[in-house]
């Protein structure tokens, strides 16, 4: 089973209310909230724990048709955090009635199972893309990575910085170095969201092409 087709299953079973957040909202704590398992219809999202200093330790990043969270039907981190990167639109999924539905549906264990490999895999992935390399390649490949239609939402600089590993003066340089050379620019329509140079973005990269946000 593909990805949409194991998404169109899930969102089935979702509320038909969704949680419309702002930008750097936090859904809290899993052990405030066990009951729940997301899906991510719109903006960008992360994952992350705090150390005992506050130091935010980023898990995961998610983007549009993202599932957050389906390790929940088996165990629980009540130290992750789910929080958004920019204004997102969030489906909660109740955990107990896809547990019920999955006992009785083989489609929807079967979407389970191909999310669930789809997550292992997308999660190697984003370690390698933003976790190797030069500081600038890495914010390169989140930038294309997260971009939609040529635009992206650009998290904070702490968020950047955690995101990518570097520190906040780092990420806040290389962003400033971003915009003097071209490869963004603010939207005229949209303050919040930057324009990208997709050629000069790969060129930083280190990549021939790459592929943006769906």
């Amino acid at each position: 089973m593909n990805k949409q087709d194991a998404l169109k299953i899930m969102e089935i079973l979702a509320e038909p209310s969704a949680l419309n957040l702002p930008a750097d909202a936090s859904i809290g704590h899993h052990a405030e909230d066990q009951s729940y398992i997301y899906l991510l219809a719109n903006g960008l999202a992360l994952r992350c724990k705090y150390t005992e200093d506050g130091e935010r330790q980023v898990c995961r990043v998610y983007r549009p048709g993202d599932v957050i969270g389906l390790e929940m039907l088996a165990v629980c981190d009540p130290t992750l955090v789910i929080e958004t990167i920019a204004p997102s639109i969030i489906k909660r999924i109740p955990i107990k009635r896809l547990q019920e539905t999955q006992q009785h549906d083989r489609q929807t264990q079967m979407a389970v199972m191909s999310l669930l490999a789809t997550e292992v895999m997308d999660a190697q992935q984003l370690k390698i893309s933003f976790g190797t390399g030069s500081a600038m390649r890495r914010i390169c490949r989140f930038l294309l990575w997260a971009s939609h239609k040529d635009q992206v939402a650009l998290p904070n600089r702490e968020k950047l910085g955690n995101i990518i590993a570097t520190t906040t003066e780092t990420a806040s340089r290389m962003i400033a170095n971003l915009k003097r050379e071209g490869a963004i620019s603010k939207s005229p329509a949209l303050p919040t969201v930057m324009q990208i140079n997709r050629a000069k973005l790969c060129a930083g990269a280190g990549e021939a092409r790459q592929q943006s946000a769906a």
